[in-house]
C-alpha cells in the first residue's frame, strides 16, 4: 500500500495548467506556494501599517486647520 502511495501522481495546477507530480513534490510545491504567499501578506500588511500612520498623521493636520468645519471619520452605516 505504501508503494502506492510513492507512486500516485498528483496534479498541481500551475498557471492554467495541471501537472502531474509526487506526493512529495506537490507537498514540495505546496509549502514553497505557502511561504511566498505569507511572504507577500507580510509585505502588504507592512503597507497597510504606512499608510494608515501617514493617513493618521493627514487627519490631524486637516483637523488642526479646519477644526469641526471638516468630517474626515468613516460613516459607520
Amino acid at each position: 500500500m505504501l508503494a502506492d502511495d510513492e507512486c500516485l501522481m498528483i496534479p498541481y495546477q500551475i498557471g492554467d495548467v495541471f501537472i502531474s507530480h509526487s506526493q512529495e513534490e506537490t507537498q514540495d510545491m505546496l509549502e514553497e506556494a505557502k511561504k511566498t504567499l505569507q511572504e507577500e501578506i507580510d509585505t502588504l500588511e507592512c503597507r497597510v501599517a504606512s499608510i494608515q500612520r501617514v493617513l493618521a498623521d493627514l487627519k490631524v493636520q486637516l483637523y488642526a486647520k479646519f477644526g469641526s468645519n471638516i468630517n474626515l471619520e468613516a460613516d459607520e452605516s
